[in-house]
């Protein structure tokens, strides 16, 4: 026979109620409907990995800002570079005029050398994420070569290895350079390329110093010093047509003074810079061991790393190397020098020299306009990839909602149904006990009498 205290015992300390009511307040209280394992094992692992696709869209989307702000600025960059190509093209157009004298045209070559010194400025210093977008090649030379600067100590000799190798690369936008050797009793010649492999100063190619070192000609050059870990360009290729061997020159802005290959007897040699308008590249051709001093009044600044930026799905520098199917927005360099357009030599000084500028210029404003191009179809595919990733993460995010979040409605409606049976549990036990203590207050009244 089931007694009212028997059955307010048992609905009292049933576990399914205390369980139930334990869970829904967890869940109200966290917000989850999966707070362990054991709530739901299979949802618990697909909500993991929607988890995982959530940030890495979260991080997808900073990629591509990231991405679009590079293109941005370079495409800034390169309209600049656009309206200084505009101002040139008009110079070359004036002094084709007839009327203008001798004078009248190097005064015009005296702006038309500056805007080019500005157009090279843009190349070097128009910067996005630590990274030069509109240099080229030249960024070979940080990878490959320390610069003037690691290599020696201002104003302190140091000592080196001769053979056949660069030395070190003077950044563009440098200004009063020295460098003196002494080679002992060894001939180490002092020699000054461009990364387009342009021998600007040093010995030439007759010299029994490169026979020794097993170049005797242009080919031998580009196989032996030529390469990208000297940091020549692929393209590299020997031109000795303004090599000068002594006394003093001006090459594409740039005055070189050279004392010149003095031997036999004089293993010393000196020469000095007056500014950079390029990077240039110091080798040493010789045998044994050479001191150097170098000096200087400033240095430009180095080259940057990497040849691209990458907008993919986990940072900035991540690779192909992830899985299949993996979706990557790559930004190629557009290099801007006047190396890389080939205005290195250009001047308005004859009307010969202003047409060559002019197919020049032209030539050039129609790569600027190319790259800017580029760029703009760049941005625009990164904002739609940027529409698409914020759509695919709603989605996302609300597949991963309906299995993890909790529904306030089910649980606040299971927590009152449990408080409802626990209240009337304690209600119905406190009765009980009350009837208990009347039977007997009746019964111990009844015996008294």
């Amino acid at each position: 026979m089931l007694t009212v205290s028997s059955f307010t015992q048992s609905l009292s300390s049933n576990p399914v109620f205390s369980k139930t009511l334990s869970t829904a307040y967890e869940r109200l209280s966290s917000g989850l409907r999966i707070n362990k394992a054991a709530d739901d094992s299979a949802g618990l692992q697909i909500s993991n990995r929607l988890t995982s696709e959530s940030l890495a869209k979260n991080q997808l989307r900073r990629n591509l800002n990231d991405g679009i702000s590079y293109a941005q600025i370079a495409e800034g960059g390169l309209q600049e570079s656009a309206d200084i190509l505009q101002r040139m093209r008009q110079l070359a157009m004036q002094s084709q005029n007839g009327i203008n004298t001798d004078a009248d045209r190097r005064a015009l070559d005296k702006e038309f050398q500056q805007l080019k010194n500005a157009l090279n400025g843009i190349a070097y210093n128009t910067e996005a994420f630590n990274r030069l977008p509109l240099l080229g090649d030249n960024d070979l030379l940080s990878d490959n070569v320390p610069s003037i600067g690691d290599t020696f100590v201002k104003g302190n000799t140091t000592r080196l290895n001769s053979g056949l190798r660069s030395v070190a690369y003077i950044p563009a936008g440098s200004t009063n350079i020295s460098i003196d050797i002494n080679s002992f009793s060894q001939d180490d010649d002092l020699q000054v390329f461009t990364t387009s492999g342009r021998h600007l100063v040093g010995t030439p190619l007759s010299d029994n110093v490169w026979s020794t070192n097993n170049v005797n000609s242009t080919s031998d050059i580009k196989r032996f010093l030529f390469l990208p870990e000297e940091g020549y360009a692929p393209t590299a290729s020997y031109d000795g047509s303004a090599l000068i061997t002594s006394g003093s020159g001006t090459i594409n802005g740039t005055t070189f003074t050279f004392s010149g290959d003095q031997h036999p007897g004089v293993t010393t040699e000196t020469l000095t810079i007056d500014n950079t308008n390029e990077p240039l590249i110091i080798a040493v051709v010789g045998q044994g061991v050479f001191d150097a001093t170098v000096d200087w009044d400033t240095l430009g600044a180095a080259g940057s790393g990497g040849n691209s930026f990458e907008a993919g799905p986990v940072d900035i520098t991540a690779t192909n190397s992830l899985s299949d199917g993996t979706d990557f927005i790559n930004l190629t360099k557009t290099p801007v020098g006047l190396s890389d357009l080939d205005m290195v030599e250009s001047d308005v000084l004859t009307f010969e020299n202003a047409e060559v500028a002019l197919q020049q210029i032209d030539d050039a404003l129609e790569y600027v306009s190319e790259s800017r191009a580029f760029y703009g179809a760049k941005m625009n595919q990164m904002e739609s990839a940027l529409k698409l990733n914020d759509r695919m993460h709603e989605g996302l995010m609300a597949a991963r909602s309906q299995i993890l979040d909790t529904d306030f409605a089910a649980e606040t409606a299971k927590s009152t149904q449990a408080q409802i049976v626990e209240q009337a549990s304690i209600s119905v036990r406190a009765q009980a006990k009350s009837t208990d203590e009347q039977v007997l207050g009746l019964l111990s009244s009844v015996s008294s009498n």
